[in-house]
């Protein structure tokens, strides 16, 4: 799906000349899909770089046990098999955006786009911005339906692998576990953590 961009209108016929085309009905510029290489849009793209996702936009569900009420409480995780996210020559460098074909999750995330954040707000409301007075920094993270209280990254740990609980929730939550598609028109963005590993797989592949 193609990608939004932010073009103000005296740069349009430059965003143009690249390929970038412009969507009416929704009033906005975009890169069309067949383009692969994003970096000559380098211009309108998010300075601090991140992860734009390609489809199809996964989103894994699960639920666990409130570690606070000990109730039982949903777990949604953001998942990608197709995305070009960003890389730093050096700090002080613009960022180069590079393709990868990958089955992922997002933690510890900082930002989503304004369509993504509706769809949390509406469909899975327990999925929310928040502070994690531990780190000290505003996150998405889940949230315990009952008590509120924040379930984070976590999701389902299963402490039984000696290999320790941040890994082994992946496993818990994402293998065999229900994986389904966001309806997207465009492709999203999201300032994230990456978190990949080859036992997603099976899921990914249940989604598509």
């Amino acid at each position: 799906m193609p990608i939004q961009l932010n073009v103000p209108y005296f740069q349009k016929d430059d965003a143009k000349k690249l390929g970038a085309r412009w969507v009416p009905d929704v009033g906005t510029w975009v890169i069309p899909d067949h383009i692969v290489d994003i970096n000559p849009f380098n211009a309108w793209l998010p300075r601090n770089g991140g992860t734009f996702v390609k489809y199809p936009y996964l989103i894994a569900k699960s639920q666990r046990e409130c570690w606070k009420c000990h109730k039982e409480t949903p777990l949604i995780g953001l998942g990608a098999r197709n995305y070009i996210t960003s890389v730093f020559g050096s700090p002080f460098s613009a960022p180069i955006w590079e393709m990868r074909n990958y089955p992922v999750f997002f933690v510890n995330i900082k930002l989503v786009d304004d369509v993504i954040a509706a769809i949390m707000h509406d469909q899975y409301p327990f999925f929310k911005n928040t502070y994690h007075k531990t780190l000290r920094k505003q996150l998405w993270l889940n949230t315990c339906i009952h008590c509120e209280t924040i379930q984070g990254d976590d999701y389902n740990i299963d402490r039984s692998y000696v290999f320790g609980g941040y890994l082994n929730e992946k496993r818990t939550l994402f293998r065999g576990k229900q994986m389904e598609q966001l309806p997207l028109r465009f492709d999203y963005y999201i300032d994230s953590g990456i978190y990949e590993g080859e036992y997603y797989w099976d899921g990914f592949e249940e989604a598509e």
